[in-house]
């Protein structure tokens, strides 16, 4: 499989510094390298392709107006400046679908909410969360669900560094109890936080792999049996990408804890 985000031998053909509206239905942005704003998707159906995004964010729920129908594709998220534990998501809130698309180096990654504006769909993507550089009580996450419609996650990596006195909270988090609607699951490679898994929404979860030792307190945080693990492994990875199964993982019975 190739890398996620820019291709290679990418450059933009425009540059654009600062906040940007996209307010008609649509819309597609290709090859365009932004800076230090933010995206307002204020319209449905608006496409980003081949876009690199420096210290800036999309968001496609503005004023309460959906810009669902959103696609993010093959483009790259990246933090150079400064961050706070107070940063944006990189992308959010609903009624989107991410595909190909390399988050590196920022402190919070993709944000599923605004159930009302539809789900949201993470495919082929690779996530990598940093600690902010002001840290106090950062509570960091590669996928978060906050009221976030059904998520669909499919052909995934998502690492969580952390440093010490800095802690953040996992690669994946979809609980129970903050609205959110249901999730599927099927290849997802997690790493680091105190559980790299954690969800309590109901949904089904096949081929997640945890890798080994890279938690502070267990693999996996599930509610069972609202969330059922299937065909999951923690696992090693080799220098080259490639995964090994050390065990079959299956929280609801007590495998892989």
């Amino acid at each position: 499989m190739r890398s996620a985000g820019l291709p290679p031998g990418w450059s933009p053909k425009k540059t654009h510094t600062g906040d940007l509206w996209i307010r008609k239905a649509g819309t597609v942005v290709k090859d365009l390298r932004i800076r230090n704003g933010v995206v307002y998707v204020a319209a449905r159906n608006v496409t980003l392709r081949r876009v690199q995004a420096v210290n800036a964010v999309v968001i496609n729920d503005v004023n309460g107006k959906c810009g669902s129908g959103l696609l993010i594709e093959r483009s790259t998220f990246v933090s150079t400046g400064r961050s706070g534990e107070t940063d944006l998501p990189v992308i959010g809130n609903g009624g989107f679908t991410v595909r190909d698309v390399k988050i590196d180096g920022v402190p919070e990654g993709i944000r599923v909410g605004s159930k009302h504006c539809g789900g949201v769909t993470v495919a082929d993507s690779f996530i990598r969360i940093e600690p902010p550089h002001a840290c106090r009580d950062w509570h960091g996450d590669g996928i978060q669900g906050y009221n976030g419609g059904r998520l669909v996650v499919r052909m995934t990596t998502i690492t969580l560094r952390e440093r010490a006195n800095c802690p953040g909270n996992a690669p994946f988090f979809y609980p129970d109890g903050q609205g959110n609607t249901s999730l599927s699951i099927d290849g997802l490679l997690v790493r680091g936080g105190g559980y790299p898994f954690r969800a309590g929404t109901h949904g089904t979860v096949r081929n997640l792999q945890v890798v080994k030792g890279s938690w502070g307190y267990a693999a996996v945080e599930v509610s069972c049996p609202d969330v059922a693990v299937r065909r999951s492994h923690v696992v090693t990875v080799t220098g080259s990408g490639r995964t090994k199964s050390v065990g079959a993982l299956d929280p609801c019975r007590g495998g892989g804890s």
